[in-house]
């Protein structure tokens, strides 16, 4: 049964049957008494915070006398955090300029790896073939020699030649055992250095979860998390007169449970391209009932999981920039966090 036909299938009396009335009340109830629990926690919160106001008061007038020194030490720090902040901006520049370098370079070797191996492998063809060849010969003029003597000259030139021939396969081959083993530390340095960038990012996910409110600019977006004002306009426009707050909660969960559902696939291929399937019924029946906005964001929400997590269609938390709408570098999002240490620094001191 669709999730809206129980809404629009009964008359606007009959909406909600009489057995889920009486459940909603005794939920209603269960609400009452947990919000009369809080309003005595509060209470007791705010009894608390009064008296550790009080705490706080006395302890603000004895350290009065120490504000000055503490002052001092103060913009001491401010100069050596204003050395360190230009170190790790001059370092993170470093960083940048090396790891640019260190690809560049990586993509030169592996080119130039790859073009000396297949020469390699095709000089290493024909020094073969020619050594058979000379080893033919030379068994060749082994049986003649004593036929024909005045041709020991030209066996000794021959032996010469095949002699040669393997020094420089050796060498050849030398060559190529060397530039593979450069290769596989450049790759092992390129994986350390990725994982140190992965870490780096998860920590400042980590610390900005803390930090971020509405009016950040940079935080922590999760990746495949619909987006419920749309289906809040939707309802509030298309049941005016219902129980709204029922029926937005129970439209936000179906929703956010269908994403995640990774038996549901809602995708195309086109031109080895994977897009939204328009013609999905579930999808068309959101388009239809709760308007383009809601289904848009549920579109959003399943292609980002298809790229962050299509395995296991689950949210992911990633850097991002709420201000241009997209994800955030980690540079940009170290400067933010500085700026704004800076900000609450200025605050405090006034």
């Amino acid at each position: 049964m669709s999730i809206f036909s129980r809404y629009d299938n009964a008359p606007m009396g009959k909406f909600i049957h009489e057995e889920e009335l009486k459940k909603q009340r005794e939920h209603v109830m269960l609400l009452w008494k947990e919000m009369d629990y809080k309003n005595q926690m509060l209470l007791e919160l705010e009894r608390k915070y009064n008296t550790t106001a009080t705490t706080l008061q006395r302890l603000y007038v004895n350290l009065s006398a120490d504000i000055d020194s503490r002052n001092q030490r103060l913009l001491e720090m401010e100069h050596l955090y204003d050395q360190a902040s230009a170190n790790v901006k001059r370092v993170a520049a470093e960083k940048r300029l090396l790891h640019d370098s260190y690809i560049e370079e990586l993509k030169k070797l592996q080119f130039e790896n790859a073009k000396l191996k297949r020469e390699m492998e095709h000089q290493n063809k024909e020094f073969k073939q020619r050594v058979e060849e000379l080893e033919q010969e030379r068994r060749n003029f082994m049986a003649e020699k004593e036929k024909v003597q005045d041709q020991s000259p030209i066996l000794s030139e021959l032996e010469d030649q095949c002699i040669a021939l393997r020094k420089e396969l050796e060498e050849k081959t030398d060559d190529l055992q060397h530039m593979q083993s450069i290769n596989g530390q450049l790759i092992s340095k390129e994986k350390m250095s990725n994982q140190e960038l992965q870490n780096a990012r998860k920590e400042l996910i980590s610390g900005l979860y803390d930090m971020q409110n509405s009016r950040s600019l940079i935080g922590v977006k999760k990746m495949g998390e619909v987006d419920m004002k749309p289906f809040h306009d939707a309802c509030s426009k298309k049941y005016p007169n219902r129980d709204l707050p029922l029926i937005y909660a129970t439209m936000c969960s179906t929703w956010q449970h269908k994403v995640k559902d990774s038996s549901w696939h809602p995708f195309k291929i086109i031109n080895e391209n994977l897009q939204i399937n328009e013609d999905d019924g579930e999808l068309k029946e959101l388009r239809n009932e709760l308007g383009e906005a809601a289904y848009k964001a549920v579109v959003k929400a399943l292609l980002e999981l298809e790229e962050y997590n299509p395995s296991g269609r689950y949210e992911v938390p990633e850097l991002w920039n709420f201000k241009n709408g997209k994800k955030a570098s980690l540079a940009e999002t170290i400067e933010y966090i500085i700026k704004q240490w800076k900000t609450q620094k200025g605050k405090r001191k006034h």
